[in-house]
């Protein structure tokens, strides 16, 4: 018996320094992405152009179709199968290469090198299929084993947000959000960013376009931080007299008004043990400053495969537009998750 006791203990001894030694390992490769990085610098002529359309599309990187459930979320899945993956990618370069007409598009959830998406670069499909684009990709997720679930680990992950357009930037820039998260959990999560693109205007004044991701599967407080930080670009633009447009997967709900809403918010709250879209604050930044979204639902819960009029929806892929943005549409493509959990959305605009 003192035998079989002994054997336990140092079996369970062995197993706690087998997972201190891959925490430390894990923490020694944790990638860390720098608080600036400049992805581009051109010299360009001034954008004439004032009337612009932007896409933003969470991509789900590729896996997350209608058929999907994701264990982050509840559900017990980490991929789907390998033809479905590449069938979904291709549904949606189809996609956004039939909304052409956009001038720049927001991807988030790109894959260039993940097990999750087998190892298939997203990247090389996506600017393939959309050659008349200039194109710029952050990396916001560099993880070399993501040890969950224990019996299907989702493993190695490279994966990132990229921002296409049709006109040359002065600038690109990648944004790192100052919010780390708690250790070890951060170890296995995004390094969440922004991407800014600067186009300088005819008038003298710059355009300033952002591509969000922001944090889902951490406590409020790196989401407040988060928006503290972005709200200091937001405003020390538009400060300078420039004009600025923010669009992407915020994670957050904004605050529209109740009578745009069109999908069913007490069902939103419902499942949501594991992600919370936490609600942005009315007064998170001067009244004239635009939430911009037709109000129907841009993200599905993935605890368990899409049901349409069962599963969970809710709004939390929009554009927040200075005061001197004017806008003229604002839609979201009803794919009903088809081959993402997030349905594009699409805003039109014009500036003085």
């Amino acid at each position: 018996m003192k035998k079989i006791v002994r054997y336990l203990l140092y079996t369970l001894l062995a197993i706690i320094v087998l997972l201190l030694l891959f925490i430390e390992i894990m923490t020694l490769l944790d990638y860390k992405p720098e608080t600036e990085t400049i992805l581009a610098q051109n010299r360009v002529t001034p954008l004439k152009k004032d009337t612009l359309t932007v896409l933003s599309w969470n991509t789900g990187y590729a896996g997350l179709d209608a058929g999907m459930d994701f264990f982050y979320d509840g559900g017990r899945k980490t991929r789907t199968t390998r033809e479905q993956t590449v069938k979904n990618l291709e549904y949606i370069c189809n996609i956004v290469q039939q909304n052409n007409s956009a001038d720049i598009i927001l991807l988030q959830e790109v894959d260039y090198k993940a097990h999750r998406s087998y190892n298939i670069n997203q990247l090389d499909y996506i600017s393939e299929a959309m050659p008349q684009y200039a194109f710029f990709f952050a990396k916001d997720y560099d993880v070399y084993f993501v040890p969950i679930p224990l019996f299907n680990p989702m493993g190695r992950v490279q994966s990132g947000m990229a921002t296409l357009s049709r006109y040359l930037p002065s600038e690109c820039v990648q944004h790192a959000y100052p919010a780390q998260g708690k250790w070890p959990v951060r170890l296995f999560l995004l390094d969440n960013c922004f991407i800014s693109t600067r186009y300088p205007l005819s008038n003298g004044k710059d355009l300033l376009v952002i591509n969000t991701h922001n944090s889902a599967f951490d406590d409020s407080e790196k989401r407040a931080v988060e928006m503290a930080y972005l709200r200091q670009t937001l405003v020390s633009e538009y400060n300078k007299g420039n004009y600025v447009i923010a669009g992407g997967d915020w994670n957050q709900i904004p605050p529209l008004p109740d009578s745009i809403i069109n999908y069913d918010v007490s069902k939103s709250m419902q499942n949501n043990k594991y992600f919370t879209p936490l609600n942005i604050a009315r007064d998170f930044l001067p009244s004239d400053w635009q939430w911009l979204s037709d109000g129907h639902a841009s993200n599905r819960f993935l605890y368990e495969p899409y049901k349409k009029g069962h599963t969970a929806e809710t709004l939390i892929d929009f554009f927040l537009a200075s005061p001197n943005i004017q806008y003229i549409k604002k839609q979201t493509i009803d794919l009903e998750f088809a081959h993402s959990d997030h349905n594009p959305v699409i805003l039109q605009f014009t500036f003085n």
